[in-house]
């Protein structure tokens, strides 16, 4: 399984949009190209992240599914595709501060991704405008330029070429996180990402057709406790930022009330109506 990490820190989401469209005859011919070296650009920033904050950035997303793969399973419930659920793309003017970008960056990406599994290109492609223009802003952007250059162009329709690239850059990006400033950067990114994921979870969950399906909903928000606790940890790092002080207090009543529960098969209808309000909650809070 890929792993998530280090997919929010460069917005990996960009090479994946082109699975809607594409010339099919760049299957065969640019196979050769995911077997081509992408000449790094050298950081230079000092390296002056602190091991403890590195390490539990680590260690909370290490063993998270990708979006992709999130949302793919996401779609195997049946739920139809609603993209009335989604960020407004043209909400992008709110985000001015570091915080608000970073945040709906994280956002930008699942909802993408959403259409992107779902093959409806149209949104995959507004999304894709708004994903690139936070990455710029952030100074992310660029790093996915050089690590993947002209590969992703010469894979536009193939979806497992897209993966394997993807998937490099999981492993190449870890560079990035040389600075306290960029691991909470990155963090943010992850903590958008992860409430944008289970919004949209919730969300189906509302609407399930059968039991089967509201089940299995029901199961992926009690795993998330685990996860939430590690971000929750992770973020307390960062007391000096008052924007992240008042994420981390509206997460922790969301981590504990899925922590009362103490097995998945306890996690019925009213708890996870009552769960998926403050998720709501937050998350209309953020995207405003």
């Amino acid at each position: 399984m890929i792993s998530l990490k280090n997919s929010i820190l460069i917005t990996t989401s960009t090479l994946l949009i082109t699975a809607c469209g594409g010339d099919t005859a760049h299957n065969e011919n640019n196979s050769a190209d995911l077997n081509t070296v992408t000449e790094l650009v050298k950081d230079t920033t000092a390296v002056t992240v602190n091991d403890t904050t590195k390490f539990k950035f680590d260690f909370a997303i290490a063993n998270i599914p990708s979006p992709a793969n999130s949302l793919q399973e996401l779609v195997s419930y049946g739920a139809l595709y609603n993209n009335a659920i989604l960020n407004d793309t043209k909400k992008i003017s709110n985000y001015t501060t570091e915080f608000q970008r970073a945040i709906n960056l994280g956002v930008y990406n699942i909802d993408m991704a959403y259409a992107m599994v779902q093959d409806k290109g149209t949104d995959v492609l507004k999304y894709m405008k708004n994903v690139m223009a936070i990455s710029d802003g952030l100074g992310l952007k660029s790093a996915v330029d050089v690590m993947v250059g002209k590969r992703a162009e010469s894979n536009l329709s193939n979806k497992d070429s897209l993966f394997k690239i993807l998937d490099e850059i999981f492993v190449k990006s870890d560079s990035y996180l040389r600075t306290n400033e960029r691991v909470y950067t990155a963090g943010t990114i992850f903590a958008g990402s992860w409430l944008e994921s289970l919004y949209l979870t919730c969300k189906i969950g509302d609407n399930a057709t059968d039991n089967a399906m509201a089940e299995k909903v029901h199961i992926h928000l009690w795993e998330q406790r685990f996860h939430l606790g590690n971000l929750i940890n992770l973020l307390n790092d960062y007391k000096d930022k008052k924007e992240c002080v008042d994420l981390v207090a509206q997460l922790k009543p969301i981590h504990q009330e899925i922590t009362a529960v103490k097995q998945a098969h306890e996690m019925d209808d009213v708890k996870f109506k009552s769960i998926a309000n403050k998720i709501y909650a937050l998350r209309d809070k953020l995207t405003k």
